[in-house]
């Protein structure tokens, strides 16, 4: 009886599955560039709070490297953010504690998630202000 069972199932799966090819299914963005540009969100690699009372969002925490995807072809990669990237542009990084309250001089609080200050922008330079609240000069352009 089992073999019966396992026999049928076999079947169906075979008959299921026999017509699904690779490109069967389209791709979202249907070829078109921009679609594809709208959509690619990049990321500044930290841990970021919404906070109206900063009106910004409060770093909590840059992680130097993701623990999960920290290799591309065998290079290190960092969180845009670190000390490690940017003292090659002779900026500091941010810390936990500072409220980055503008992306490309867009007011952070003017839209609903600072992802969407990002969009388009994987690759590009982005200019931040951010206010440093462990230190004496508070307002900072990096």
């Amino acid at each position: 009886f089992a073999q019966i069972v396992l026999k049928q199932m076999i079947g169906e799966l075979s008959a299921l599955h026999s017509f699904v090819y690779g490109g069967d299914y389209p791709s979202p963005y249907h070829g078109n560039a921009a679609l594809f540009a709208m959509n690619n969100v990049a990321t500044l690699g930290a841990i970021l709070q919404r906070s109206v009372e900063n009106r910004g969002y409060l770093v909590v925490d840059i992680p130097e490297r993701d623990p999960d995807f920290h290799m591309i072809d065998g290079e290190p990669m960092y969180s845009p953010l670190s000390n490690q990237v940017l003292k090659l542009s002779g900026q500091a990084g941010l810390k936990p504690g500072d409220v980055i309250v503008a992306v490309n001089h867009e007011n952070v609080m003017d839209v609903p998630d600072i992802h969407m200050l990002l969009r388009n922008m994987a690759g590009e330079s982005v200019r931040l202000d951010v206010l440093r609240t462990s230190s004496t000069s508070n307002f900072r352009e990096l």
